[in-house]
């Protein structure tokens, strides 16, 4: 034998030894009578001065004592059975807390232990007879009561109360939906078009419209708790922000009241939710044990319910497991799942690939991916976020659903006036921004984009600062005007960059370049970007090893301050024919103090005597500042005209080369518009897909106004007759293959369309046939024909009268 297995025998034997002197500690404790722990718990845990201010000194020895009897009369509801190491240490870690809050007569961690220990009773009595079917059923009971009360709630973040606020998932939570998963996407057969072919092989421009439609249309856009009914694993990727960890919380809750289907409840008895957050593995191998300690379960449970085909696994934050596990939890929950194969798992997870590539699937698994909320989504999120946010404040339940519909109803408005906002809405983390903002500032939302900006930025800062970081945190140095600086620093570079995504080692680097003019040491950058990491704010990790600002709109707001503050306009009008730069430039003429008259005036130099980008984005800039004067108005509004609206096929080919940035003076024009303005200007809007302009059309879709006379198109003018409603749908034909909110958009208002709109949208069947192009036609029609049959249900009535 040599020396080195000797030495390993050695090591073993002796951590065989101390494991068992541990053990042998672990069981005299554990028989240690509940009185007595109890009385060398309370001696260890000091009377909190803060808690007992002001409090006469009986009246807290009596609160002491009723506590301590409280908590003997629980544990002797278990029986007579020994505690634990684990419930010894949350019993000492409940007395601490309750300590600090002066031993109270209503503390709800109380109730729920003694509620605990009395349902352990039952568990602890049937594994004393060798009843392990009682056993189960006992724990499952008090495991689905513990699920409900740890995940049926939602915190209402941002109210600024003195405690933290939660509200029944019920009253606040929105249903959250997929597209669907991938592998029915690749298997998909794609369909024939039909009818003829043009001549020469090219298709016209509204042909290309209607095929790049159809493939949107065809992406499925499931409920996610409908995904999960056909696919016993499923890959939920989002971005920050979109409601990931929620969603997981809600289908825990479902499933512990029976009203989630899943492939495994389709048996009876229903799926045992196992909610685990990757965070808290501290091995990368997935068993009953490490699954039971991240779901806070016991590790025989666990292996119970995985052994018995009725487990649901939902592990949340895939990539946001630690460094020592990363890359080896999937394949070891792959493994695990070969081992209990009527496991049903969800897993959640941000983007791994940059945005248009594909993403590996593992083995087994469906990948979805979670969407942006619907513009009625939004509305039943803010209806459900003010109607909580009333409650929270123990309002009457008819006083709360009044105040709350009032500023739901007040908030929806101004959303639904601002496509700012609404692009903003789409996703749940800066829906509750807004719904915040709103409330706070008195029920109304700044008008101004900037103005907008920055009180979305405060909150999602006073976010951060609210996170419980470390004490001694790097990022808690620095108060929120530093925090904002250092961004808008991080925000300038990566837009000079021209990316909208870094690495973290970069990252690291720009925030260190800038943290010693805040006086701030360089290296602090690191454990500044290792804090904020799991934070949802202003900057997040959108994937693993990759920051980015949680919006675009964020990184060109903060741009635009940084450079008004240094006073770099130059820089901003040497890039006025960039469009990566177009909303920087219009934002930075909104800041207080900026000199927004100097910027317009360098933007309709750049353009000399013509009418070019430089016009448009001055009209913009007009917009946003705060102070413009008059004469300068005036002669943007002159030069504006020589091209707005547009009169000829030269004015409007100028503005469809001119993009998006003519986008927002072309909707401005169209109120004052005659017919044949209107008709042009749509078909312009259509032709450079300016999607802010979907909500201002929707109303001329139901317009049966017809041209009179010809208008500008490409190449000629156009000398057939349209109506204002087949303008706009084929405004909506071009928009929603690059806009699912915009499609959305139209699918609510097809019904109340022009006749004329449907012929149009109908002639598109010649190109190619889709189930759903057929859905949008039949809603209209089928909207028209139940409104033929009420007037002529109506007529006869009518006729009785006249005679």
């Amino acid at each position: 034998m040599t020396a080195a297995v000797r030495q390993a025998k050695t090591r073993a034997g002796r951590g065989k030894a101390a494991l068992a002197k541990g053990r042998a500690d672990g069981e005299r404790a554990a028989a240690e009578p509940p009185e007595v722990l109890l009385d060398r718990i309370f001696a260890e845990v000091p009377n909190s001065p803060r808690a007992s201010d002001g409090l006469p000194e009986v009246v807290g020895r009596n609160r002491r004592a009723r506590a301590k009897r409280r908590l003997v009369d629980a544990l002797a509801a278990r029986g007579p059975y020994p505690v634990p190491e684990g419930l010894r240490g949350e019993l000492r870690t409940l007395v601490e807390r309750w300590g600090q809050k002066g031993f109270e007569d209503a503390y709800p961690e109380a109730d729920a232990f003694e509620l605990r220990c009395a349902e352990e009773r039952a568990v602890l009595d049937a594994a004393a007879r060798g009843d392990e079917e009682a056993r189960f059923a006992a724990a499952e009971r008090a495991y689905r009561r513990e699920v409900e009360a740890r995940y049926g709630q939602i915190e209402i973040r941002g109210l600024q109360l003195s405690a933290r606020v939660r509200q029944d998932l019920e009253i606040a939570y929105v249903p959250l939906h997929v597209e669907g998963p991938s592998e029915e996407l690749s298997t998909a057969k794609p369909k024939k078009a039909a009818g003829k072919k043009p001549k020469g092989g090219a298709m016209t421009v509204a042909a290309r419209a209607a095929h790049a439609m159809l493939r949107v249309l065809e992406r499925p856009r499931v409920l996610a708790t409908d995904a999960l009914v056909n696919h016993p694993r499923l890959l939920i990727a989002g971005e920050p922000g979109s409601g990931k960890s929620t969603l997981l919380a809600y289908l825990a809750t479902r499933a512990v009241r029976g009203e989630l289907i899943t492939p495994t409840s389709r048996r009876e008895p229903a799926s045992i939710p196992l909610l685990v957050p990757v965070r808290a593995l501290q091995e990368p191998a997935a068993s009953p044990e490490s699954i039971a300690h991240a779901a806070g379960a016991e590790a025989w449970f666990v292996e119970a319910t995985l052994r018995r085909g009725r487990a649901l696994l939902l592990i949340d934050g895939l990539d946001e497991a630690r460094a020592q596990v990363a890359g080896r939890v999937l394949p070891a929950l792959t493994a695990m799942l070969d081992a209990y194969p009527g496991t049903s798992v969800v897993v959640t997870t941000r983007p791994a690939a940059a945005p248009g590539e594909d993403e590996n699937t593992p083995r087994g698994f469906a990948r979805v991916r979670l969407l942006p909320m619907t513009r009625d989504e939004v509305g039943v999120f803010i209806d459900r976020w003010c109607l909580a946010a009333e409650l929270s404040l123990n309002k009457p339940r008819g006083q709360a659903e009044f105040d709350a519909r009032d500023a739901a109803d007040d908030l929806k408005e101004r959303v639904r006036a601002s496509r700012a906002i609404e692009k903003l809405a789409q996703t749940p983390l800066l829906c509750s921004v807004i719904c915040v903002v709103h409330r706070f500032l008195g029920q109304r939302i700044p008008e101004r984009r900037v103005a907008l900006y920055e009180a979305i930025t405060n909150v999602l800062l006073y976010e951060w600062d609210r996170a419980k970081f470390a004490e001694g945190a790097a990022i808690g140095k620095l108060d929120a005007h530093a925090k904002r600086a250092l961004l808008a620093r991080l925000a300038l570079s990566m837009h000079r960059a021209r990316v909208a995504e870094l690495p973290a080692e970069e990252v690291v680097q720009r925030l260190a370049a800038h943290l010693p003019d805040l006086g701030r040491p360089e290296d602090e950058a690191a454990a500044i970007v290792a804090e904020i990491r799991d934070r949802n704010g202003v900057l997040v990790e959108r994937a693993p090893g990759s920051f980015a600002f949680s919006h675009l709109t964020f990184q060109e707001y903060l741009a635009a301050m940084d450079l008004v503050n240094a006073h770099k306009y130059d820089e901003l009008l040497r890039n006025h024919k960039d469009k990566w730069w177009h909303e920087v430039i219009v934002l930075s003429a909104g800041f207080p103090g900026a000199h927004a008259d100097r910027i317009i005036r360098g933007l309709l130099g750049k353009d000399g005597e013509g009418v070019a980008e430089g016009t448009m984005l001055a009209a913009q800039c007009a917009e946003t500042a705060i102070e413009v004067r008059q004469t300068l108005r005036k002669e943007i509004e002159k030069r504006v005209a020589r091209l707005v609206p547009p009169a000829s096929p030269r004015e409007f080919q100028t503005l469809y080369n001119l993009g998006e940035v003519a986008g927002p003076v072309l909707l401005r024009s169209l109120d004052k518009a005659n017919t044949e303005e209107k008709a042009s200007i749509i078909m312009l809007l259509a032709h450079i897909r300016y999607e802010p302009a979907t909500r201002a059309i929707l109303k001329f879709l139901k317009d049966p106004s017809r041209t009179d006379r010809p208008f500008a198109s490409f190449v000629r003018m156009f000398n057939k007759s349209r109506t204002l409603a087949e303008c706009a749908a084929f405004f909506m034909l071009n928009i929603i293959q690059v806009s699912e909110t915009a499609f959305s958009a139209f699918f609510d208002a097809i019904p109340l369309a022009d006749p004329s709109a449907i012929q149009y949208m109908r002639a598109f069947m010649d190109f190619a046939k889709s189930d759903k192009l057929r859905a949008l036609i039949e809603r209209a029609e089928a909207a028209h024909a139940k409104a033929s049959s009420a007037s002529a249900a109506r007529s006869p009535r009518r006729a009785a009268r006249s005679g």
